[in-house]
Protein backbone atom coordinates (compact mmCIF):
# COMPACT_ATOMS: atom_id res chain seq x y z
CA UNK A 1 0.00 0.00 0.00
CA UNK A 2 1.36 3.42 -0.93
CA UNK A 3 2.48 5.65 1.92
CA UNK A 4 -0.06 8.39 2.65
CA UNK A 5 1.03 12.00 3.04
CA UNK A 6 -0.12 13.99 6.04
CA UNK A 7 -1.82 17.31 6.53
CA UNK A 8 -1.89 19.18 9.85
CA UNK A 9 -5.23 20.84 10.62
CA UNK A 10 -5.89 22.37 14.03
CA UNK A 11 -8.63 20.80 16.13
CA UNK A 12 -10.66 24.01 16.12
CA UNK A 13 -11.17 23.76 12.37
CA UNK A 14 -11.81 20.03 12.54
CA UNK A 15 -14.51 20.62 15.13
CA UNK A 16 -16.35 22.74 12.57
CA UNK A 17 -16.92 19.75 10.30
CA UNK A 18 -20.43 18.36 10.18
CA UNK A 19 -21.00 14.97 11.84
CA UNK A 20 -23.31 14.16 8.95
CA UNK A 21 -20.98 14.48 5.95
CA UNK A 22 -17.61 15.06 7.76
CA UNK A 23 -16.52 17.44 4.99
CA UNK A 24 -13.95 20.18 5.65
CA UNK A 25 -13.23 23.10 3.34
CA UNK A 26 -9.52 23.65 2.68
CA UNK A 27 -7.71 26.98 2.64
CA UNK A 28 -5.62 28.16 -0.32
CA UNK A 29 -2.30 26.88 1.04
CA UNK A 30 -3.77 23.43 1.68
CA UNK A 31 -5.29 23.30 -1.79
CA UNK A 32 -1.95 24.24 -3.32
CA UNK A 33 -0.12 21.61 -1.25
CA UNK A 34 -2.51 18.75 -1.99
CA UNK A 35 -3.40 19.51 -5.60
CA UNK A 36 -0.32 21.22 -7.01
CA UNK A 37 2.56 19.88 -4.87
CA UNK A 38 1.34 16.34 -4.14
CA UNK A 39 -0.83 16.30 -7.31
CA UNK A 40 -3.65 14.41 -5.58
CA UNK A 41 -6.87 13.75 -7.47
CA UNK A 42 -10.45 13.42 -6.38
CA UNK A 43 -10.86 10.32 -4.21
CA UNK A 44 -7.18 10.08 -3.23
CA UNK A 45 -6.52 9.38 0.45
CA UNK A 46 -4.43 11.38 2.92
CA UNK A 47 -3.91 11.34 6.67
CA UNK A 48 -5.03 14.23 8.89
CA UNK A 49 -3.40 15.11 12.22
CA UNK A 50 -4.49 17.77 14.68
CA UNK A 51 -1.12 18.35 16.38
CA UNK A 52 -2.41 17.12 19.74
CA UNK A 53 -2.05 13.37 19.33
CA UNK A 54 -4.83 12.29 16.93
CA UNK A 55 -4.82 10.95 13.37
CA UNK A 56 -7.64 10.36 10.88
CA UNK A 57 -7.85 9.27 7.28
CA UNK A 58 -9.59 11.44 4.70
CA UNK A 59 -10.22 11.62 0.98
CA UNK A 60 -10.07 14.53 -1.40
CA UNK A 61 -13.69 14.90 -2.50
CA UNK A 62 -13.09 17.93 -4.70
CA UNK A 63 -10.34 20.47 -5.18
CA UNK A 64 -11.31 22.59 -2.19
CA UNK A 65 -12.50 20.03 0.38
CA UNK A 66 -11.74 16.72 2.07
CA UNK A 67 -13.97 14.19 3.80
CA UNK A 68 -12.95 12.32 6.95
CA UNK A 69 -13.45 8.56 6.74
CA UNK A 70 -14.62 8.41 10.38
CA UNK A 71 -16.09 10.84 12.90
CA UNK A 72 -13.82 13.02 15.02
CA UNK A 73 -14.60 10.80 18.00
CA UNK A 74 -13.07 7.79 16.21
CA UNK A 75 -9.47 8.64 15.22
CA UNK A 76 -7.33 5.87 13.75
CA UNK A 77 -4.49 6.70 16.13
CA UNK A 78 -4.31 8.35 19.55
CA UNK A 79 -0.97 9.19 21.15
CA UNK A 80 -0.38 10.67 24.59
CA UNK A 81 1.94 13.62 24.95
CA UNK A 82 5.55 12.49 25.54
CA UNK A 83 6.89 12.84 29.09
CA UNK A 84 8.83 14.72 30.20
CA UNK A 85 8.45 17.49 27.66
CA UNK A 86 11.69 18.53 25.96
CA UNK A 87 12.15 22.30 25.78
CA UNK A 88 14.64 24.27 23.72
CA UNK A 89 15.31 27.90 24.65
CA UNK A 90 17.52 29.53 22.03
CA UNK A 91 18.73 33.05 21.34
CA UNK A 92 17.60 34.04 17.87
CA UNK A 93 20.52 33.57 15.44
CA UNK A 94 21.03 35.77 12.41
CA UNK A 95 21.44 32.71 10.20
CA UNK A 96 20.17 29.14 10.40
CA UNK A 97 16.95 29.64 12.36
CA UNK A 98 14.72 28.05 9.71
CA UNK A 99 16.81 24.87 9.65
CA UNK A 100 17.05 24.91 13.44
CA UNK A 101 13.26 24.90 13.72
CA UNK A 102 12.83 22.20 11.10
CA UNK A 103 15.47 19.84 12.47
CA UNK A 104 14.56 20.24 16.15
CA UNK A 105 10.94 19.54 15.28
CA UNK A 106 11.84 16.44 13.29
CA UNK A 107 14.03 15.21 16.16
CA UNK A 108 11.21 15.55 18.69
CA UNK A 109 11.34 18.85 20.60
CA UNK A 110 8.09 19.76 22.37
CA UNK A 111 8.52 23.44 23.26
CA UNK A 112 10.60 26.09 21.49
CA UNK A 113 11.27 29.34 23.34
CA UNK A 114 13.03 31.98 21.19
CA UNK A 115 15.11 34.40 23.25
CA UNK A 116 16.74 37.81 22.98
CA UNK A 117 20.02 38.32 24.83
CA UNK A 118 22.48 41.14 25.37
CA UNK A 119 25.01 39.80 22.87
CA UNK A 120 22.49 38.38 20.42
CA UNK A 121 22.61 39.82 16.92
CA UNK A 122 18.81 39.86 16.58
CA UNK A 123 17.55 42.56 18.94
CA UNK A 124 13.86 42.76 18.00
CA UNK A 125 11.04 40.38 18.83
CA UNK A 126 10.36 39.90 15.10
CA UNK A 127 6.61 39.50 15.56
CA UNK A 128 6.12 39.72 11.80
CA UNK A 129 8.06 36.49 11.31
CA UNK A 130 6.06 34.35 13.74
CA UNK A 131 3.68 33.14 11.00
CA UNK A 132 6.63 32.12 8.82
CA UNK A 133 8.29 30.23 11.69
CA UNK A 134 5.03 28.51 12.56
CA UNK A 135 4.70 27.45 8.92
CA UNK A 136 8.14 25.83 9.01
CA UNK A 137 7.17 23.88 12.12
CA UNK A 138 3.90 22.77 10.54
CA UNK A 139 5.72 21.46 7.47
CA UNK A 140 8.20 19.61 9.69
CA UNK A 141 5.37 17.99 11.65
CA UNK A 142 3.77 16.75 8.43
CA UNK A 143 7.06 15.55 6.94
CA UNK A 144 8.25 13.75 10.09
CA UNK A 145 4.81 12.20 10.72
CA UNK A 146 4.58 13.49 14.27
CA UNK A 147 1.20 13.49 15.98
CA UNK A 148 2.16 16.34 18.33
CA UNK A 149 3.05 19.80 17.08
CA UNK A 150 5.72 21.60 19.16
CA UNK A 151 4.61 24.70 21.03
CA UNK A 152 6.34 27.75 19.61
CA UNK A 153 6.28 30.57 22.15
CA UNK A 154 6.56 34.32 21.73
CA UNK A 155 10.02 35.87 21.75
CA UNK A 156 11.11 37.09 25.21
CA UNK A 157 14.25 38.48 26.82
CA UNK A 158 16.36 35.77 28.45
CA UNK A 159 16.26 37.55 31.81
CA UNK A 160 12.45 37.61 31.78
CA UNK A 161 12.37 33.94 30.80
CA UNK A 162 14.65 32.93 33.67
CA UNK A 163 12.38 34.65 36.17
CA UNK A 164 9.38 32.57 35.11
CA UNK A 165 10.76 29.03 35.11
CA UNK A 166 8.23 26.33 36.06
CA UNK A 167 8.97 24.54 39.32
CA UNK A 168 8.73 20.93 38.12
CA UNK A 169 11.40 21.28 35.46
CA UNK A 170 15.14 20.83 35.01
CA UNK A 171 17.24 23.42 33.18
CA UNK A 172 20.65 23.22 31.53
CA UNK A 173 22.33 26.48 30.53
CA UNK A 174 24.93 25.90 27.82
CA UNK A 175 28.07 27.97 28.50
CA UNK A 176 30.80 26.41 26.33
CA UNK A 177 33.62 28.85 27.12
CA UNK A 178 33.60 28.32 30.89
CA UNK A 179 35.96 25.81 32.48
CA UNK A 180 35.01 22.79 34.59
CA UNK A 181 31.46 22.54 33.33
CA UNK A 182 29.49 19.30 33.28
CA UNK A 183 28.93 17.67 29.92
CA UNK A 184 25.27 17.89 28.89
CA UNK A 185 25.15 14.21 28.00
CA UNK A 186 26.60 13.18 31.37
CA UNK A 187 24.26 15.52 33.23
CA UNK A 188 21.13 14.24 31.54
CA UNK A 189 22.24 10.59 31.73
CA UNK A 190 22.52 10.84 35.50
CA UNK A 191 19.26 12.70 35.94
CA UNK A 192 16.70 10.67 37.90
CA UNK A 193 14.41 13.29 39.45
CA UNK A 194 10.76 13.10 38.38
CA UNK A 195 10.04 16.19 36.29
CA UNK A 196 7.46 17.45 33.84
CA UNK A 197 9.87 19.34 31.57
CA UNK A 198 13.57 19.25 30.77
CA UNK A 199 15.20 22.26 29.07
CA UNK A 200 18.42 23.37 27.50
CA UNK A 201 19.18 27.04 26.83
CA UNK A 202 21.50 27.91 23.95
CA UNK A 203 23.06 31.35 23.84
CA UNK A 204 24.27 33.62 21.04
CA UNK A 205 27.52 33.02 19.22
CA UNK A 206 28.99 35.91 21.21
CA UNK A 207 28.23 34.06 24.44
CA UNK A 208 26.13 34.90 27.48
CA UNK A 209 27.00 37.98 29.52
CA UNK A 210 28.19 37.59 33.10
CA UNK A 211 24.87 38.99 34.32
CA UNK A 212 22.91 36.41 32.30
CA UNK A 213 25.06 33.59 33.64
CA UNK A 214 24.59 34.87 37.19
CA UNK A 215 20.82 35.00 36.75
CA UNK A 216 20.83 31.46 35.37
CA UNK A 217 22.70 30.18 38.44
CA UNK A 218 20.34 32.00 40.76
CA UNK A 219 17.40 30.48 38.90
CA UNK A 220 18.75 26.97 39.47
CA UNK A 221 20.10 26.25 36.00
CA UNK A 222 22.98 23.78 35.66
CA UNK A 223 25.73 25.15 33.43
CA UNK A 224 26.85 22.61 30.85
CA UNK A 225 28.91 22.28 27.69
CA UNK A 226 28.30 20.27 24.51
CA UNK A 227 31.82 19.05 23.88
CA UNK A 228 35.16 20.52 22.90
CA UNK A 229 34.00 22.26 19.72
CA UNK A 230 32.54 25.77 19.75
CA UNK A 231 29.38 25.46 17.64
CA UNK A 232 27.16 27.94 15.92
CA UNK A 233 23.95 28.65 17.82
CA UNK A 234 21.84 26.67 15.34
CA UNK A 235 24.20 23.66 15.42
CA UNK A 236 24.37 23.64 19.22
CA UNK A 237 20.58 23.85 19.51
CA UNK A 238 20.02 20.84 17.24
CA UNK A 239 22.78 18.83 18.94
CA UNK A 240 21.39 19.54 22.41
CA UNK A 241 17.85 18.68 21.33
CA UNK A 242 19.04 15.32 20.01
CA UNK A 243 20.71 14.50 23.34
CA UNK A 244 17.61 15.30 25.38
CA UNK A 245 15.21 13.44 23.09
CA UNK A 246 17.50 10.39 23.01
CA UNK A 247 17.69 10.44 26.82
CA UNK A 248 13.89 10.54 27.06
CA UNK A 249 13.53 7.68 24.58
CA UNK A 250 16.04 5.53 26.47
CA UNK A 251 14.39 6.42 29.77
CA UNK A 252 11.01 5.38 28.41
CA UNK A 253 12.39 2.08 27.11
CA UNK A 254 14.03 1.26 30.46
CA UNK A 255 10.74 1.86 32.29
CA UNK A 256 8.98 -0.65 30.04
Amino acid sequence: MAELRRLLIERGRLNATSEIDRVLTLNQKEVHYLCHVLRLRQGDAIEIVDGIGHLWRANLVEQHSIQLSTSLECPLKVQSSPKPLVGLAVVLPKRGLNELLRMSCEIGVDIIQPLISERGIVRTKAEGKLARWDGIIREAVEQSERLWKPEFRSVVDVQDWLKKKPSKAAFAFASPRLLRLEDLQEWVSGFEKEIEEIWVAIGPEGGWTFQEQLLAREAGCVEVHLGESIMRTSTAAVSATQLLVAWRRNKSCSVK
